[in-house]
C-alpha cells in the first residue's frame, strides 16, 4: 500500500494528495505534526513533504521504496496505477508537459515555496510582494490558455493531467496567499471552481486546507478512498 507523509497545509502535499484520489485506490495518509518531524527527518534529511513509501518489494523481502521529490512522487503514482492516466502516452506530448512541469517549477513554485516560509510574518514586506508578483506573473501566462481557447477544459490536452493537479493547489490557495485575482483569470477560474466541486478533489483537502477559502462554501464532505491518520 502507498503510504504519503504529508503536511496538512503543504501545497505540495496537496498536489499528491489530489492524484491519489484522482486514481481511485487505496492509500493512507500520515499526517505529519510537530510530534512526528523525527519520523520524516529519517526518511527525508531536508525535513520536507510530500514523502511516499510503497511497499511493493515487501514480499521479495526488500526495503520499502521511498520517494522525496513531488514531481518524481506524482508521475510514480501515475504509472504505478495506471487508470486514469495522468501522462500523456505519446512519447512528444509526454515531454512537452514535463517541459512545462520543468517551467512551472522554476518560474512559479520556487517562488510559492518561498512565499510559504513567509506567511504570517510582518517582515520581509517587499520580499513578499517581489513573490506575490512573480506568482501573479505565471498565472497570467497559465490564465492565457483559457483566454485564447473558451472551450479549454484543462491546462494541457483535453484531458486532467498531472499539470492540473500542481495547479490547482495554487488556485484554491489565492485568498490565504493574499494574490488578488485579476479580471483576465475569468476563464482560468471558472476552469478551477470546475474542478473544485469533484468528490476526487474535494476529498483531497484537509481541514486546514478547506478554511484558505472561505469563499468556497460548497464543501461536501465525501468519504475518502484513503484512510487519514
Amino acid at each position: 500500500m502507498i503510504h504519503l507523509y504529508s503536511d496538512s497545509r503543504c501545497i505540495f502535499s496537496h498536489r499528491a494528495r489530489i492524484i491519489l484520489n484522482f486514481k481511485d485506490m487505496d492509500f493512507k495518509i500520515i499526517d505529519v505534526n510537530i510530534n512526528m518531524r523525527q519520523d520524516l527527518m529519517v526518511l527525508n534529511p531536508y525535513n520536507e513533504t510530500p514523502v511516499l513509501l510503497d511497499d511493493i518489494d515487501k514480499n521479495n523481502k526488500k526495503k520499502d521504496l521511498v520517494l522525496l521529490d513531488t514531481n518524481i512522487i506524482c508521475e510514480y503514482i501515475d504509472e504505478r496505477f495506471p487508470h486514469p492516466q495522468l501522462m500523456p502516452i505519446e512519447p512528444a506530448e509526454k515531454a512537452r508537459l514535463r517541459m512545462l512541469m520543468s517551467h512551472f517549477e522554476t518560474e512559479l513554485f520556487v517562488h510559492v515555496r518561498q512565499l510559504e516560509g513567509m506567511l504570517g510574518s510582518s517582515k520581509n514586506k517587499k520580499e513578499q510582494d517581489k513573490l506575490k508578483k512573480s506568482i501573479t506573473s505565471v498565472l497570467d501566462n497559465i490564465s492565457q490558455v483559457f483566454v485564447n481557447d473558451k472551450k479549454a477544459e484543462y491546462i494541457f490536452g483535453n484531458t486532467f493531467t498531472i499539470l492540473d493537479a500542481a495547479v490547482l493547489p495554487l488556485l484554491w490557495r489565492l485568498d490565504h496567499y493574499e494574490i488578488t485575482p485579476k479580471s483576465s483569470w475569468s476563464g482560468m477560474l471558472k476552469y478551477a471552481n470546475r474542478l473544485f466541486a469533484t468528490d476526487q478533489f474535494m476529498s483531497s483537502l484537509t481541514p486546514a486546507e478547506k478554511g484558505m477559502r472561505g469563499d468556497f462554501v460548497t464543501v461536501n464532505n465525501t468519504a475518502n478512498k484513503g484512510s487519514h491518520h
